[in-house]
């Protein structure tokens, strides 16, 4: 049964194409908004790819709960993840989705390589991507946030799978050396058969003790549907990131779309990510700092608002939640960062820092 469908894309893409036409606009400003555009199409597309293979063969299962597109924060922490499935025996498998044009590579140590016109770039690990959103899930559900079906006055507990689905044209190049969780990377038509090599492998024993917590179909989609309801959207200032505040702000609608309208979309290449590029992007400024401070608040003032004390802390809190990553002995703004409306501020009196929208939550 299907919760909650995928988040519609098309008025934050039609917002940014109206940017495109501000007047004044530079040349820049310009080429970041195009990629912005194509980075959005390009997500839309992997994750619309996975959301019609899951469908296909859980949407009208009623042994099967599908959630799209799920926000949620707990105790300063945030997980978005892309598609989340529950099944009667409270499996719950958590599928982080991934579109690689060229294919994927990794590497011994684990670390993850993308390609584009043949060109590799580093990207951050999917797989340490999900394991922090199933932290927070499981944080969420052992809380009292949500009431969990009990039996015989106990409470039963959901068991949760990591899954990171890749597009499922891409190339997967793995290292002979087998690392933990790199049998759960596989490509997006092939989840049904890992969710059904796992009931093969489990035992008798353990299929009964399964038996013994299955719940009905009414029990799994109100649980489904509690977890639906704790989605909290974003809201994207995408006028304020690119330094033409008043053309307008987008929000995310509450209207969404089939998958098969996200589907037959218009298929789009991923752009070509900067040379120097890493574990995260790193973008020119073209605003003023004045201009930059409208709506924003510089890290140490966020962690005064937040009631986070120590600019470590902050700093291990922002990384945390996937704004920052390390690079050599500085800190940088990840997509997810820049796509929520931080920036970094190159030249001043104080020399570089980072300002942050001030509804940033941590």
């Amino acid at each position: 049964m299907l919760i909650k469908a995928a988040t519609d894309r098309s008025q934050d893409l039609e917002t940014l194409q109206s940017l495109l036409a501000a007047p004044g606009i530079t040349a820049p400003t310009r080429a970041l908004i195009d990629k912005e555009i194509r980075n959005i199409r390009a997500g839309a597309k992997g994750e619309a790819e996975a959301a019609y293979e899951i469908e296909f063969h859980h949407k009208a299962s009623r042994n099967w709960a599908v959630i799209h597109d799920l926000r949620i924060e707990h105790q300063g922490r945030v997980a978005q993840i892309d598609h989340l499935l529950i099944n009667r025996w409270l499996e719950i498998w958590v599928c982080e989705s991934k579109h690689f044009s060229e294919g994927v590579a990794i590497n011994e140590q684990g670390e993850f390589t993308g390609f584009f016109a043949g060109r590799p770039y580093g990207v951050p690990s999917p797989l340490e991507q999900n394991r922090k959103h199933v932290a927070v899930l499981q944080a969420l559900l052992g809380s009292s946030v949500i009431q969990l079906p009990t039996r015989l006055g106990l409470t039963l507990k959901p068991a949760i799978h990591s899954v990171i689905l890749v597009s499922k044209g891409a190339r997967i190049s793995r290292p002979k050396t087998k690392l933990d969780g790199l049998d759960r990377v596989i490509k997006s038509d092939q989840l049904r058969d890992l969710i059904e090599r796992r009931i093969e492998e489990e035992s008798a024993a353990t299929t009964l003790l399964s038996m013994g917590k299955m719940v009905s179909s009414e029990t799994l989609e109100d649980l489904a549907k509690k977890v639906a309801q704790l989605h909290r959207p974003i809201t994207f200032d995408w006028a304020g990131k690119f330094g033409l505040r008043g053309q307008g702000t987008v929000q995310v609608p509450a209207a969404q779309p089939s998958v098969a309208e996200v589907v037959q979309r218009p298929a789009e290449r991923l752009p070509t990510p900067p040379a120097d590029l890493k574990p995260a992007t790193q973008e020119p400024q073209p605003l003023v700092e004045d201009d930059l401070h409208q709506g924003r608040l510089s890290t140490s003032k966020l962690a005064a608002k937040l009631g986070i004390k120590g600019n470590s802390v902050m700093l291990e809190r922002l990384m945390s939640a996937g704004y920052l990553v390390q690079q050599g002995d500085q800190h940088v703004l990840t997509d997810r960062a820049i796509a929520a409306g931080a920036v970094r501020v190159e030249k001043s009196r104080f020399g570089p820092y980072f300002l942050w929208p001030e509804s940033l939550s941590l």
